[in-house]
């Protein structure tokens, strides 16, 4: 089986209410449950609350195909999002995983807090320079803050589609069993030195939002991450 992930950002043309964006989600994760061929893993995330990211944006649907089965993965994700009318963006990408990410299983309702951002290396980094900063500098510091149920990180292979332009390198989510543990965790002394260490080796101006993951279909098992016990 050769499977890819791919990333969708699903935004509308303008500011969205609390229940457009819901609506747009019920859409999202009502098309995933007809499984196109080849559709191995599905979330689909509401992005509830913008940090940084633009009011406008709904969600972001993150796609494991098998393109060994002959599915094409545009048809694929035209037929996940086509029912909602909304400008998207899309990516292919290979996932980097500091902290294997817990309980991803269908659950059928909001159960996943999740930090959801785009990240983009700075103008003097080369991408592999980027990435390995990423991997033996900072991810070590952000790794070590207690609280977090998961730690991966998407890298961008390939742009599919720009809708919204943006300088994305990366996907970066972090996983919180509760509001109440990501805030501790913000708290904690190595946030802020992880918060210091981001200019280091990439730009400050990526996007990020508070969500809530809806896994629709189980996504591939991730294995140890590098950072978890025996990880590495």
């Amino acid at each position: 089986m050769a499977v890819e992930k791919y990333v969708v950002l699903v935004e509308a043309d303008g500011d969205v209410t609390p229940s457009e964006r819901d609506d747009a989600v019920a859409q999202l994760v009502a098309a995933g449950d007809s499984a196109p061929t080849g559709l191995v893993g599905l979330t689909v995330s509401s992005l509830d609350e913008p940090l940084t990211g633009p009011a406008e944006s709904l969600a972001v649907v993150q796609a494991w195909i098998d393109d060994s089965a002959g599915a094409d993965p545009g048809s694929v994700t035209a037929d996940l999002t086509g029912s909602v009318g909304a400008r998207l963006s899309s990516w292919r990408v290979e996932e980097i995983v500091f902290l294997s990410p817990v309980q991803r299983k269908p659950s059928g309702e909001h159960s996943r807090l999740n930090l959801f951002g785009t990240a983009a290396k700075r103008d003097d980094f080369t991408l592999e320079g980027f990435f390995d900063y990423w991997k033996n500098t900072h991810a070590p510091i952000s790794a070590s803050i207690p609280g977090s149920s998961g730690y991966v990180v998407s890298r961008v292979h390939d742009t599919l589609g720009m809708a919204v332009e943006r300088t994305v390198d990366a996907f970066i989510e972090l996983w919180y069993p509760s509001r109440e543990a990501q805030a501790s965790a913000g708290e904690h002394p190595r946030a802020a030195e992880a918060w210091e260490d981001v200019p280091r080796y990439a730009r400050t101006d990526g996007h990020f939002w508070f969500t809530h993951e809806h896994v629709v279909i189980e996504p591939p098992a991730t294995g140890r991450g590098m950072f978890d016990p025996g990880g590495g």
